[in-house]
């Protein structure tokens, strides 16, 4: 069964013992002395500002592995003290990798994959989840989303989940947060979240700017250009950070029907402004950063037809592509109102602009086209209290959201194209002459508006076990406009058209408005545990939702309602970090209860969203980061997710998915890095990702598999003071795999989303 919305239709376990015991082998850096000097390897790509020069460097403590901190639940904490399963990644680790931007950082992370679909519903999937539900369809009367990702405090809207620009340079961290959190982020977090910090400004004694930048150039004219400036306007009250990344590239998949040899371009900018304002200075009491961003990005589709999958030709004669326009402005304010009290607010809004064009049969007969547009704008408002004391510390406030997206479809269906695709015409006089096209439109605008009020707090009650309780109360309330209008573009077919809704064939051309309210209460509960000194024990349980709402379908005439979807996730973490081994481990195990999946029921033309079986998904994941050496360190990690349909899961084309595999959740992924620099400015990272297979839809279709594959990537920098130089390979061994297949051609041919080939690049960065 094809995901299309309405309307348009293991031997890993020996290579990481292969690769500890060399780890171990190696020999030691002739002494002590070489592991008391802080490590070049974090030196290399600096993100932040730099400091004034250090002339005591030299006499600096051993380097550790700093905690890393996770901002994206109520509460801030350090990582190893979150039950919670966090990847956490800092600015300096991307920017040693090969990653282009965040959708690769989320790609390399356990148990995170992401979603490919050529009818604008991409999105990840979290442990077994993705962002448009189970059953692979129903995006097109779906109010949410079930993963949120989120931008200096941000929620991108659903049409900017897949295809806004999120580029990798100048960050601070991603956090990427597997399992429900839907009690701190609301209605988008069912499966988890991605958090993105930017690099923020901090007021200087000095006026003096801080400037870094990067020139990149690569295999299929790829390209890049990026830079950073930081100034204090005024001393130690005032600061500023202007960021800019400009990236694009050819594509390695040419199309033959359009003689176009970039047909899977990428052309990609991002413009960031953080400003902050600390009136009384970095101890005074108020602190204000405001962020504004704007986000454009155009890819080109990797769609090819089965048949062309090794060629790595496309013959679609219509435009594929996605063109996204985002701009995004937040205010965050905090005033320390004592001691222990704390107020902060966070004002946000975003506008994003999403065209998403399509070839109706993937091949060169002009079938017929379609183009979808989704215009979004959304404010929000959080006030939040905060308290710290010696055993409690508390997070509570009230959320208000308001979101406004359109949703508009036309294109044309040509009846000659439409034959011929369908191989109807084997008689030449059917189509030797033109027939005409039949146009159509439609518009489904919808409104959400959400309120909450939440609360988290962590009770210490003794020095070694931590209690933590959340929850949070949700009301939303939505409301969509649904229209649609056929047209031909001749005489006679405008007539056809005409008679043809007189005889219900086709919709009538009306306007149908549906809406809905519901409320949600989420829970979380959690226990940690500390064993022994900085390993902590946790267990906790958690709830996650995605709104519903009502529907109507135009051909049948059906109005249909559909319940939010809930899951109920159980955890069990171990983590923590052994500093004399300079070691940190994460361990985390999950088994969840999908309940109430939204999927798509009915049969025929009378097909509509509804609620049906449960789901259930367990696996787990280990992360760690180790320094043998003050010259080398290791990162890893590893990832299982066993996903299956419920017993009574059946869709709209009558197919039973009980017993199922989840779409688009690959059995195991990894990932293992070694960043080695021999002598001071050289940095090696050779770095391995493996992803098991997985079935692209959710009927499980054996041609529909997507096989397991491994990526070999590589970076080498070498920095010669404020000037750095690098090269960076990534798929060195040409491996072929796929993203997505399915079956969205109207003629029934299966189609095949590629990954990228073999790619390398090189460049210089540099920092004053």
């Amino acid at each position: 069964m094809s995901s299309v919305p309405c309307g348009c239709r293991q031997a890993t376990v020996g290579v990481w013992l292969l690769v500890s015991g060399v780890v171990v082998a190696l020999p030691s850096r002739a002494a002590e002395a070489e592991e008391d000097r802080r490590g070049e390897i974090v030196e290399t790509i600096p993100v932040r500002p730099l400091e004034p020069e250090d002339e005591t460097r030299e006499t600096e403590e051993p380097l550790e592995l700093a905690p890393m901190k996770v901002t994206g639940e109520l509460l801030t904490r350090d990582a190893n003290r979150t039950v919670s399963s966090v990847s956490v990644h800092d600015g300096l680790e991307i920017e040693r990798g090969t990653a282009q931007d965040v959708y690769d950082v989320i790609a390399a992370t356990p148990n995170a994959s992401l979603d490919d679909s050529d009818y604008g519903v991409g999105g990840m999937t979290l442990r077994g989840i993705g962002s448009y539900g189970a059953s692979g369809s129903g995006a097109y009367a779906a109010y949410g989303t079930s993963s949120a990702v989120v931008v200096d405090g941000v929620g991108l809207p659903r049409s900017a989940l897949s295809y806004a620009d999120l580029s990798a340079f100048d960050l601070e961290t991603v956090e990427i947060l597997r399992g429900p959190q839907s009690t701190g982020l609301g209605r988008n977090a069912m499966a988890g979240a991605v958090i993105i910090n930017t690099v923020a400004p901090e007021p200087a004694f000095d006026f003096m700017p801080r400037l870094r930048g990067r020139f990149t150039r690569g295999d299929e004219n790829l390209h890049q250009y990026a830079g950073a400036v930081e100034a204090t306007l005024w001393p130690e009250k005032l600061a500023l950070r202007l960021v800019h990344d400009d990236r694009a590239d050819d594509g390695d998949i040419v199309n033959a029907t359009r003689d176009e040899d970039d047909w899977a371009r990428r052309d990609s900018s991002t413009t960031r402004l953080r400003v902050r304002l600390q009136p009384g200075g970095v101890d005074g009491r108020y602190d204000a950063l405001l962020s504004l961003a704007d986000f454009s990005h155009y890819r080109g589709s990797r769609y090819v037809p089965l048949s062309e999958e090794y060629s790595r030709v496309a013959l679609a004669n219509a435009p594929q592509d996605y063109d996204n326009h985002s701009r995004l402005a937040a205010l965050e304010q905090r005033f320390r109102l004592s001691e222990r009290w704390a107020v902060r607010a966070v004002s946000a809004y975003i506008r994003s602009e999403t065209v998403s064009r399509y070839d109706t049969d993937y091949g060169a007969s002009d079938s017929g086209g379609t183009r979808q547009q989704e215009n979004a704008k959304a404010v929000s408002q959080e006030l939040r209290f905060e308290f710290t004391g010696e055993a409690l510390q508390a997070s509570f406030g009230a959320y208000y959201y308001r979101d406004e997206n359109s949703d508009a479809t036309s294109g044309y269906i040509d009846i000659t194209g439409s034959l011929d695709a369908n191989g109807l015409c084997a008689l030449t006089i059917l189509c030797a002459v033109p027939l005409g096209r039949v146009n159509y439109a439609s518009r489904n605008p919808a409104e959400v508006e959400d309120i909450a009020a939440f609360g988290e707090f962590d009770w210490s009650l003794t020095e070694r076990l931590t209690f933590t309780a959340g929850l949070r109360l949700d009301r939303e309330r939505n409301e969509r406009v649904i229209a649609t209008s056929y047209d031909g573009n001749t005489t006679i077919y405008a007539a056809a058209v005409r008679l043809l809704v007189a005889a219900g064939a086709l919709p009538p051309e009306e306007t149908i408005v549906v809406s809905r309210e519901f409320s949600e209460v989420l829970p979380k509960v959690a226990v940690s545990y500390e064993l022994f000194e900085d390993w902590f024990l946790g267990v906790g349980y958690a709830e996650g939702y995605r709104p519903g709402g009502d529907g109507y379908n135009q051909v049948s005439g059906r109005y249909f309602s559909f319940d939010s979807e809930r899951t109920g996730n159980y955890e069990l973490s171990f983590k923590g970090r052994h500093a004399p081994w300079r070691l940190q481990a994460a361990l985390n195990l999950f088994y969840t209860e999908w309940n109430d999946m939204q999927i798509q029921l009915g049969e025929g033309t009378d097909n509509y969203m509804g609620n049906a079986g449960p789901a259930y998904i367990h696996g787990g994941e280990l992360e760690l980061r180790w320094r043998p050496l003050s010259s080398l360190q290791v990162v890893g990690g590893y990832g299982e997710t066993h996903g299956r349909f419920g017993s009574g899961v059946v869709t709209a084309d009558d197919v039973d998915l009980s017993g199922n595999r989840l779409p688009k959740a690959p059995e195991y992924s990894g990932v293992l890095a070694l960043e080695w620099s021999p002598w001071g400015g050289l940095m090696i990272r050779p770095e391995v990702q493996w992803t098991g297979t997985a079935a692209a839809n959710s009927d499980n279709q054996p041609q529909h598999e997507l096989p397991s594959y491994r990526l070999l990537n590589l970076a080498v920098r070498w920095h010669v003071g404020r000037v750095g130089f690098y090269v960076v390979g990534t798929n060195l061994d040409d491996e072929h795999f796929r993203r997505d297949a399915n079956n969205y051609s109207v003629g029934g041919g299966d189609v095949v989303s590629l990954g990228e080939g073999r790619r390398l690049a090189g460049g210089v960065e540099f920092e004053f």
